[in-house]
């Protein structure tokens, strides 16, 4: 029953179209009004992406490079018996050997204290050192340097630093030089 009575109550109303008029109108102009937003947020979402777009760009890129360092740390630290690739061809140039060197042996070293009479005889220490004609002076050998006045003295004098070798026994406290490498006077 009450169905009914609604039923024609609302066919005797009849809207004007002023009515529907101004309704429409009202409608549209919520729908602009709300249309700046959903474009506002069209454009977040597109820098958004964007953004995305960038650091997934970005991490590959990264994850690349660190391949390619990884395989070159792996190729660089492979065992050397390891056969390789490709054999190199034969070489027909021979190198030449390089010059032989190394460090003399010196058991004659330190600072005159005392030189003999005669001046061939000089004490180091507690070792009474006798130059002969036998006695070799400077260095010699294949890269050896020509022997200059500053570094070889001719004459022993107290206060020369001098440096050498004896094949003989240094704790006997005398000894015959075997070979007498500098003897440097000293700094003024």
């Amino acid at each position: 029953m009450k169905k009914s009575v609604y039923k024609s109550a609302m066919s005797r109303v009849k809207t004007s179209e002023n009515f529907k008029e101004a309704t429409y109108e009202k409608l549209m102009q919520d729908m602009e009004k709300t249309a700046p937003n959903n474009q506002m947020i069209s454009k977040e979402r597109e820098r958004m992406n964007t953004a995305t777009k960038k650091k997934v760009t970005g991490w590959t890129v990264g994850l690349a490079a660190c391949a390619v360092l990884s395989f070159g740390i792996y190729t660089m630290n492979q065992q050397p018996d390891a056969e390789p690739t490709t054999t190199p061809p034969p070489s027909t140039a021979i190198a030449p050997k390089p010059p032989i060197t190394g460090k003399a042996v010196v058991n004659i070293d330190g600072v005159i204290s005392e030189v003999s009479a005669d001046g061939k005889s000089f004490k180091v220490g507690d070792l009474w050192v006798t130059v002969t004609p036998e006695t070799k002076m400077g260095i010699d050998g294949p890269t050896a340097a020509e022997p200059s006045e500053d570094l070889l003295q001719k004459e022993f004098k107290v206060g020369n630093s001098v440096s050498g070798f004896t094949t003989e026994d240094v704790s006997t406290g005398k000894v015959k030089a075997t070979r007498i490498y500098n003897n440097i006077a000293p700094q003024k």
